[in-house]
């Protein structure tokens, strides 16, 4: 596999699902925050599916990320009930430096 086949442009990781590991969708992305200075991808933060996403959004560190070429998702080894535990922030909350948000998420998902 080439480097060109690895890449992605941003706008087409918007709306890309997310599964558990059994295939199950855990969600969406619908934002990537990126570290200017490093230039990696830090968080994806995904929309959660069904009645259970409450109006947050859920940041996680992109390194649980694996993707599945044959599904066209991400795959977080993480269950629904995990997902809803982490986290989660209104859009007032993730656009605020001061917020602490990111470290909230990595402490969480600390290995």
């Amino acid at each position: 596999m080439s480097v060109d086949d690895r890449l992605i442009k941003s706008a087409a990781l918007l709306g890309t699902p997310v599964n558990d590991a059994k295939g199950h969708k855990l969600g969406v992305v619908r934002e990537i925050f990126i570290d200017r200075d490093a230039g990696i991808a830090r968080f994806v933060v995904l929309e959660l599916s069904g009645l259970f996403g409450g109006g947050k959004f859920h940041p996680v560190p992109w390194r649980v990320l694996t993707h599945d070429d044959e599904a066209e998702a991400y795959v977080a080894d993480l269950t629904k009930d995990q997902l809803k535990a982490a986290p989660a922030y209104d859009r007032d909350q993730l656009n605020s430096a001061t917020y602490g948000w990111g470290e909230q998420v990595e402490k969480y998902f600390a290995v």
